[in-house]
């Protein structure tokens, strides 16, 4: 039996669960890959902290250097977050001659280049499942179950946060605000929810999923992010209404010439895959030339679905399975590609506006519309939605250029129209 030492450092929420299945799985692992796991030290700077299960004090230390300092110790497994001490410390851990496991998907989207390129330089792996969806094994998929297919689209609902509320609003017709008071109370959005509901998590996600398909590593700010702060309760029953439902998506799509990507609030047509994603849950549409379109779907965060990606990776290690392609070492492109300037991507989209009750208007937008090359599909005008004397005009336009899109509505806003509100969310067809 070959026995690997493991040493953990941050002993958090994710952390607990790691050494709760370690503790409880142990022959189980076992059995199946051939190694045993033994989690030797765990180093978190709060030694003393009330955890949700209970750790022999004797495995702890506050100082992570005494785990990358053990020759012992094979793999270190890095849970503590953010992208300064992790950094260090996963760097300091390679340069060491140890495997590192992280589910730290800011660090890899900040500085995976690095990382990956330090890994290469001592013969040691990064394994980072738990990174992107929880316990979703996407990570694995693409590095192994679609490496004979060239990837064609993904489309990922990616926060559990932001489908919780997306989710609550839809079915309990409550304002943004109001569900993300309820969201917080009940422990599915945190305190300062920004980095959840202004997209900003499912771009460090997307960031990794976009190298490990296409052998490439974006820049961070070249991904176009909005997040669902704007979307109110009138979108989501007009989206209803529709036939459709309201989703943060995280999406990449090749394309001629590149990759276009970005994250955004999009209407997907209902009784869809995606459009069904409930609650927390989170799921990954990937479509390859060959396999055609597939979903993975589950738990994207959460205590031990996520530390049971952890331990996956830590098992492949130990059991030497599971190497593959490293990131960025060209994904089946020859690493030729490069993110797509944004303003050009191509679309339809969900149109709002809130304009006066005044005769000609909806002629007025219109006519800006078609100036710019905007063809409208169907409008929904309707005096029951009146406040203060405006109502509110629906359209759905025909495929557009998302940058002639934008300079038509600010020369709406700026115009004499007597718009109050001006609302654009893309609509993505996606049938199965």
């Amino acid at each position: 039996m070959n026995s690997v030492n493991i040493g953990l450092i941050g002993a958090g929420t994710v952390g607990c669960g790691v050494y709760s299945i370690l503790a409880g799985n142990s022959k189980l692992i076992e059995r199946r890959t051939g190694a045993k796991l033994r989690l030797k030290k765990i180093a978190d700077i709060d030694i003393g902290r009330k955890r949700p299960v209970r750790i022999p004090k004797r495995l702890f230390t506050a100082d992570a250097r005494e785990l990358l300092d053990d020759d012992s110790i094979s793999i270190i497994i890095e849970l503590v977050g953010g992208t300064t001490a992790a950094r260090e410390l996963v760097l300091g851990a390679l340069r060491a001659g140890k495997h590192v496991v992280t589910a730290n998907k800011a660090l890899l989207a900040g500085h995976g280049e690095e990382i990956f390129a330090e890994a290469a330089a001592n013969g040691v792996e990064v394994a980072f499942e738990a990174s992107v969806g929880g316990g979703i094994p996407i990570i694995k998929a693409l590095r192994e179950s679609y490496v004979a297919n060239s990837i064609l689209s993904m489309h990922g609902i990616m926060n559990g946060t932001c489908n919780y509320i997306l989710h609550r609003m839809s079915e309990e017709k409550r304002g943004f605000e109001e569900t993300l008071l309820m969201a917080q109370r009940e422990g599915y959005a945190e305190a300062d929810p920004s980095f959840d509901i202004d997209g900003t998590d499912a771009a460090h996600k997307l960031s990794v999923l976009i190298t490990l398909a296409w052998g490439f590593f974006p820049r961070l700010e070249d991904i176009p992010v909005e997040g669902i702060r704007n979307v109110c309760a009138a979108d989501i029953e007009f989206a209803d209404r529709l036939g459709y439902r309201i989703k943060l998506l995280a999406t990449a799509k090749m394309r001629e010439r590149g990759v276009e990507a970005g994250v955004y609030p999009a209407l997907v047509r209902k009784n869809t895959q995606l459009a069904d994603v409930g609650g927390a849950f989170n799921a990954i549409r990937v479509s390859g030339d060959a396999v055609g379109p597939t979903m993975l779907y589950g738990m994207g965060a959460g205590m031990l679905p996520t530390a049971s990606a952890v331990v996956s990776d830590a098992a492949a290690l130990a059991s030497g399975g599971g190497r593959a392609l490293p990131p960025g070492s060209g994904g089946g492109s020859g690493g030729k590609l490069s993110l797509l300037d944004p303003s050009g991507a191509a679309g339809r989209y969900y149109l709002r506006f809130r304009a006066g009750d005044v005769p000609g208007t909806l002629g007025r937008i219109t006519t800006i519309l078609g100036k710019n090359g905007i063809s409208i599909e169907s409008v929904v005008q309707e005096a029951e939605g009146a406040e203060g004397g405006e109502v509110p005009i629906v359209m759905m336009t025909r495929e557009a250029d998302g940058g002639s899109l934008r300079e038509a509505l600010g020369r709406i806003r700026r115009s004499a129209v007597p718009v109050s509100e001006a609302v654009s969310m893309r609509i993505e067809e996606i049938r199965a």
